[in-house]
């Protein structure tokens, strides 16, 4: 799991693949623009275009793309177009004996990819931008991290707000809080055991958070974990007598492990990537919040 993922040099052939919700084709091409001036060959997986329902394609044609996309030989790198839904479907339908090693980018509903590539067969995938968002990005830092990242730099620190003080460190994991919900009870479960956990949203009511991070306590995701790292929770409303704060320090109090909140990492326009399962230090003190690395990833 410390092993340094392949660089990607000028050249790279990048995989491109839709394995959750359709997608505007505009946005798409904006994104594919990036990539090319970054020197990278995007290559349109078989069924890129395909729509059923709400869907970017049948379970068939998503589950074929992203078999193609994680083993083709002829492919340096797999990004996600789009997340929304439905990827975790596909995840027993895959051959993982077949994988090979490359880096694999996406967030939101590619959380559960990236929990099952480091669960299942042991690699890390790049939590980072989708093309759809990477094209749209104001944010020029988690722009230029994502792509020194890809070039095998370390993330660099990103600081945040001390919810609760203390000191940790193991690998970073989680994701978008509803989708690592949605694996309670299955193969997949996040397993944090040692682990920094961080979560992100967009579009959850505060009684859905707390009754989602109540899931995952009761389920015993939250058991033995040694820190929360906390990114963007956007368009969550709050109900007039409560806030956010106030949940997550419900929640979290009673775990006695350091947290610190608002990271740059969701669906907001920071996003910045981090390779996931890589081991980081969380610190939250009086002189606020920070996440970094132990070493670099070369």
């Amino acid at each position: 799991m410390n092993d340094p993922l392949p660089t990607l040099r000028p050249g790279a052939r990048v995989g491109i693949f839709a394995p959750s919700h359709s997608f505007n084709p505009e946005r798409l091409q904006r994104g594919l623009a990036v990539l090319e001036s970054w020197g990278f060959e995007p290559v349109p997986s078989p069924n890129l275009n395909a729509e059923y329902r709400w869907l970017a394609g049948t379970d068939a044609q998503r589950l074929s793309d992203l078999q193609w996309a994680l083993s083709d030989p002829g492919l340096d790198a797999a990004w996600m177009a789009r997340g929304g839904s439905g990827l975790g479907r596909l995840l027993e339908g895959v051959d993982w004996s077949q994988v090979r090693r490359r880096p694999v980018v996406g967030f939101s509903d590619g959380t559960s990819l990236h929990i099952a590539l480091r669960q299942r067969i042991g690699l890390a995938g790049v939590h980072g931008p989708v093309i759809t968002s990477l094209g749209d990005t104001t944010d020029a830092e988690s722009t230029d991290a994502l792509r020194a990242l890809l070039r095998g730099a370390s993330p660099g620190e990103m600081t945040g707000r001390v919810l609760i003080e203390g000191e940790a460190s193991g690998p970073l994991v989680g994701g978008n809080l509803a989708v690592v919900a949605t694996l309670c009870g299955t193969r997949d479960q996040l397993d944090a055991r040692g682990c920094v956990l961080l979560f992100e949203d967009i579009g959850e009511h505060g009684y859905r958070i707390d009754r989602t991070l109540r899931q995952l306590a009761s389920a015993g995701v939250f058991e033995g974990i040694a820190g929360v790292a906390l990114g963007e929770f956007l368009k969550c409303p709050m109900p007039a007598d409560d806030t956010l704060d106030v949940i997550l320090r419900e929640v979290f109090g009673e775990l006695g492990v350091p947290v610190i909140a608002d990271l740059p990492v969701g669906h907001g326009p920071a996003n910045r990537a981090f390779r996931f399962g890589e081991r980081c230090l969380l610190r939250a003190g009086a002189d606020g919040g920070r996440l970094s690395w132990e070493a670099p990833l070369v």
